[in-house]
């Protein structure tokens, strides 16, 4: 599904919640009261190309 602006997308991945705002450079996954911060390689245009970059994110955190 193609990624609409000013919309954002809540996506579990390898039991990690992500927040993301779409057409921002950062990813926020929720982690209780302190979220943390990634910065995405490129803008995913697709909900696939999102959950990419979650994946490599989430396996990197295992």
């Amino acid at each position: 599904m193609e990624l609409l602006p000013n919309c954002y997308t809540d996506l579990c991945v390898n039991g990690k919640w992500f927040h993301y705002d779409h057409g921002a450079n950062s990813v926020f996954m929720l982690n209780g009261s302190k979220p943390l911060t990634f910065e995405l390689d490129s803008l995913p245009k697709t909900e696939d190309e999102l959950e990419m970059h979650l994946s490599a994110i989430s396996s990197e955190l295992i």
